[in-house]
């Protein structure tokens, strides 16, 4: 298992990594702030802070840099809180980010027949929703995902777990 968990970790660094090249001028949380604000129009600096995983007064300073670069801009207060959306300049960048994150996610997949990605799938829908159970932050979790794309924990169905004993494992001649 102690191998097992050092090279799902080792993916999971590989994945992340690939998938955050597609833009070199962004930090990985300005990413994430981007593809918030493409979630969640209009956002609340607070919603965003919390989804990002930043401070508020982070995600201020954070949310500056990218209005001055034109990818967002505060559009007003309700009551104490302030608003971001999203420019048609950042859904652009956005859209693009989102796009090369599929695609080199994608490629990590191409190595397996489709019946192994089949159980990849489910394992990984149970793995998604056993986290998502424990109390995290759904949308910190799929902060990065495409909301037309995202089925990561949103859905209440039962997993599927065709293949798939009822304790979570497989063989490992099976994946």
């Amino acid at each position: 298992m102690k191998d097992l968990s050092n090279k799902f970790a080792a993916l999971s660094l590989a994945v992340t990594d690939a998938t955050l090249s597609g833009d070199a001028t962004l930090a990985p949380t300005a990413v994430a702030a981007l593809i918030t604000a493409a979630n969640n129009p209009p956002a609340s600096i607070g919603e965003m802070a919390a989804i990002v995983g930043l401070t508020h007064s982070a995600t201020v300073r954070l949310i500056d840099r990218m209005e001055a670069d034109g990818l967002l801009h505060r559009c007003r207060r309700v009551g104490r809180e302030v608003l971001v959306e999203i420019t048609p300049a950042g859904r652009r960048r956005a859209d693009g980010l989102q796009d090369h994150r599929l695609a080199e996610s994608k490629g990590f997949l191409t190595c397996l027949s489709p019946e192994e990605r089949d159980l990849l799938g489910q394992l990984v829908d149970r793995m998604l929703r056993a986290h998502a159970a424990r109390g995290r932050d759904q949308r910190r979790l799929c902060r990065m995902c495409a909301r037309s794309n995202c089925t990561c924990c949103f859905e209440t169905d039962d997993l599927k777990t065709k293949n798939v004993s009822s304790n979570g494992s497989a063989s490992i001649d099976e994946i």
